[in-house]
């Protein structure tokens, strides 16, 4: 999925909108301005191998919703404005004109302006109920609000000038989720590292080497991931398997709720025909394996599951803290760390909607034969394409 995000800027003179199933014309004042607005930057089936990749150009808007409320949230006016190329259009007017598509009449009461993309049957009443389920693809919900608009101006003022006065409303908008793109997979095949765990109250540590590595990819899964999404910001159905057992089966990744819900049409990629789980691609040009969520308290992961796993030449100089006999009996490379750089680890807080995480991950032999029993055994350069671009750098954490 790609995300992008658009600039809207609205002038308001005596009188506003506002976007709603229940919008209420009936309350309107005598005393009343205009409202000009402007939308800059617009011009699921089982995944069973990788997606396009997205890119911070990457922008999929085909309608909005402008709510234009009083300074207590009550919606005033409402507009919802289809993606359209007639040249007269108010999207063309909206995105493409530079002045705007201004709003006339609207009560001066207005304080804030929201607007929403692709608002589908999911913004009711100025709040979004959605789930991750329905945010897939580039075609998701975007959100922004301006809540301090700009002082009144008298008119005339472009476009369509007219009598009274108007306001100012900046607006940006950004996708409500964000996306981890891992554009390649890669192992390690000789190397080493320093791994270290507590025994008996005492810290000790281990160097490991090996001199070949190698495998085959069987799935991904993403995990420990918000299902619900509801505006404003309140996230619920926390998704989290701790282990495979039941959970990886048939081609499908369920979890346990109230009923068991499978969540493969977007929280892996698997190639599962006829009983077998065939072997996935570890990179293909301009693909990607692509995950959205929802950024809140909790901290995703994913699960490389591997199969036909070889390690030759492996050693330990304390085979008591890391043992390489027990990587015979590994399956899954976790990633369960993320850094914005070498020293910093990042937090939930850290992921941000509307931000793509780019990743290239190079597995080293530091396995594990479930979900839960952590080890961090990925070797990640991520660099993220937002609008507003950063960098990050996943690393290994070998600590027990």
């Amino acid at each position: 999925m790609k995300i992008g995000y658009y600039f809207f800027v609205f002038l308001a003179s005596a009188v506003f909108l506002a976007c709603s199933d229940n919008g209420n014309y009936n309350d309107l004042e005598s005393d009343s301005v205009s409202v000009s607005v402007s939308l800059k930057g617009l011009s699921a089936s089982r995944a069973t191998g990788p997606t396009d990749v997205y890119t911070k150009d990457t922008k999929n808007v085909e309608s909005v919703c402008i709510n234009i409320t009083d300074v207590n949230g009550k919606i005033i006016v409402y507009r919802q404005i289809s993606k359209s190329t007639a040249l007269n259009s108010d999207w063309v007017a909206l995105t493409e004109s530079g002045d705007g598509l201004k709003f006339i009449n609207v009560p001066k009461s207005v304080s804030k302006v929201y607007v929403y993309g692709n608002p589908g049957e999911d913004v009711v009443d100025n709040v979004i109920s959605t789930d991750i389920k329905k945010q897939q693809g580039s075609g998701v919900i975007y959100y922004g609000v301006d809540e301090d608009l700009t002082p009144i101006q008298n008119e005339p003022i472009d476009p369509n000038p007219t009598s009274g006065q108007t306001y100012t409303a900046d607006v940006s908008i950004v996708p409500i989720v964000a996306r981890m793109q891992i554009k390649s997979i890669s192992f390690e095949n000789t190397g080493s590292f320093k791994f270290s765990r507590e025994i008996n109250g005492v810290a000790e540590e281990a160097t490991v080497s090996w001199t070949g590595f190698s495998a085959v990819l069987k799935g991904i899964y993403f995990n420990n991931f918000y299902f619900k999404y509801n505006k404003p910001g309140i996230l619920d159905d926390l998704y989290q398997n701790t282990t495979f057992q039941s959970h990886i089966t048939d081609g499908m990744w369920l979890f346990d709720r109230t009923s068991t819900m499978d969540a493969s049409d977007y929280a892996s990629y698997v190639n599962y025909a006829n009983g077998v789980y065939n072997d996935l691609p570890l990179q293909e040009a301009d693909k990607c394996y692509a995950f959205n969520f929802f950024p809140g308290t909790a901290m995703p992961t994913i699960h490389l599951d591997l199969d036909q796993i070889n390690v030759t030449g492996m050693t330990s100089t304390n085979t008591a803290v890391f043992n390489p006999d027990l990587v015979k009996n590994a399956r899954f490379a976790n990633i369960v760390k993320f850094y914005k750089d070498i020293d910093t680890e990042m937090t939930p807080a850290d992921f941000k909607p509307g931000t793509i995480y780019n990743m290239d991950i190079k597995v080293v032999p530091m396995l594990d034969n479930d979900l839960s029993n952590i080890q961090y055994n990925i070797l990640i350069h991520v660099t993220i394409e937002p609008w507003v671009e950063e960098t990050i750098i996943p690393d290994f954490d070998f600590v027990q």
